[in-house]
């Protein structure tokens, strides 16, 4: 079983994955008593999207080894692939009685709790993360989006300012800063935000999309503050401002970004 064992790990790090598995088939009918074997054939079958292989895969190394946390951990993955959440949670709830010490295990579960609605419990996990390992910046987006869902935009800003010390590249961390600072009614620096993200990545529409919404964030500012000056500048300025969105908008909705379909029938028809 150890030379098929060898060739496989070959195999598996080339990206040869389903090559992999047909040598851990061969290392299992020679041996079908490995815990191991048969959870790193279910890593293959998961790879190559054969998820019900997998399953059966996991489940067999955990009746061989009940307290195989990477088992339950990669039961888990699969689970949560298929949206199959709430038993997603239970096995990761398992890898980590087993071995509460791998952040990986956190954060998978923070993933699941936060798609199931419980973005309390998110942060909790994704704290976790954090403490074993600071500067996960995985971690502090993924804290940062589970605190905008639970509107807490000044603690949800201040991980993604830390993501992105770490990442200043980092795409969806700038489109999620950039909202948390609309909320907070600072849409200069939104724009500066989503305007590093559209030239980051040009052909994304995301970009696009919120930055003409802060854009007009900035025209609904400018009325309630002025709503008895009618003066030509303001005037002026904010049809500037709206057909800066617009343009934005129709740029969304060339790279087929959904919500600009509607922001464009609702903010730019005359």
């Amino acid at each position: 079983a150890g030379d098929f064992y060898k060739r496989a790990v070959v195999k598996f790090k080339t990206g040869d994955y389903s090559g992999a598995a047909v040598e851990y088939t061969r290392a299992i009918d020679l041996n079908d008593h490995s815990a191991v074997l048969y959870s790193n054939r279910g890593v293959c079958y998961y790879r190559i999207e054969r998820y019900s292989d997998a399953l059966n895969d996991y489940n067999n190394a955990i009746t061989i080894d009940a307290n195989f946390a990477n088992a339950y951990y990669n039961k888990g993955n699969v689970l949560k692939s298929l949206e199959r959440n709430s038993e997603a949670l239970v096995a990761y709830d398992k890898a980590i009685e087993i071995k509460s010490t791998d952040k990986k295990y956190y954060q998978n579960r923070g993933m699941v709790k936060a798609s199931l609605g419980d973005n309390k419990g998110a942060v909790e996990d994704y704290t976790k993360v954090l403490e074993l390992k600071p500067n996960d910046a995985k971690a502090l987006f993924n804290r940062g989006t589970s605190y905008v869902k639970l509107e807490e935009y000044k603690q949800a800003k201040g991980d993604f300012d830390k993501a992105l010390a770490i990442n200043p590249k980092y795409y969806k961390a700038l489109i999620n800063r950039g909202i948390c600072s609309v909320q907070l009614d600072d849409s200069k620096e939104a724009k500066k935000d989503f305007t590093l993200a559209v030239s980051l990545s040009p052909m994304d529409g995301e970009g696009y999309y919120y930055r003409a919404l802060a854009t007009l964030n900035d025209v609904n500012l400018i009325k309630s503050e002025n709503r008895k000056k009618q003066n030509i500048a303001l005037i002026k300025e904010n049809i500037y401002a709206q057909k800066a969105a617009c343009s934005d908008f129709e740029k969304a909705k060339q790279f087929d970004y959904s919500q600009a379909f509607t922001a464009l029938s609702e903010y730019c028809t005359k």
